[in-house]
């Protein structure tokens, strides 16, 4: 058990070794510390931005749902892109889940100005899916223009 040192309040072990370590993990939004704290396994303060928007998160849903054949693809009709519409319609009810689809993980990475790349994982049963969207920005709402998923789909 490692104890706290005067110039040292962080109580980990590793944060210890830290500094003695070589290696190094690249500097992403997500690892970047916020102004005034210090780096490493130390500065545990959440981070803001790093977080996929809600709305993003729920289309995405939506998308799963139609992969599950859970729900029609024309109800996505105002998020959608004709191309991705008809794909969606080809693609309903190729997600083998006995259960409503869950997604465990929804990552996102922004594509410059009013646009967003986004990846979902879905968890059905005892195996897991995955598919890849783009999202831009059309007014207050995220229109999908191009859809992608694993090849077993």
């Amino acid at each position: 058990m490692s104890h706290a040192t005067p110039g040292h309040p962080c109580r980990r072990h590793l944060c210890a070794r830290a500094a003695a370590h070589p290696w190094r993990p690249v500097r992403t939004p997500a690892r970047t510390p916020r102004r005034g704290m210090t780096a490493g396994r130390c500065a545990a303060a959440p981070l803001a931005g790093h977080r996929t928007p809600g709305d993003v998160r729920r289309l995405a849903q939506q998308m799963a749902e139609v992969l599950v054949g859970r729900r029609a693809p024309e109800v996505l009709r105002d998020h959608v892109t004709v191309p991705v519409r008809e794909e969606l319609r080809r693609l309903r009810g190729t997600v083998d889940c006995a259960m409503a689809p869950r997604l465990t993980r929804v990552f996102h990475q922004p594509l410059g100005a009013g646009g967003v790349e986004a990846s979902a994982v879905i968890s059905c049963d005892s195996r897991s899916r995955v598919f890849a969207f783009r999202l831009r920005r059309e007014g207050t709402r995220w229109v999908c223009t191009r859809l992608e998923t694993d090849g077993s789909l």
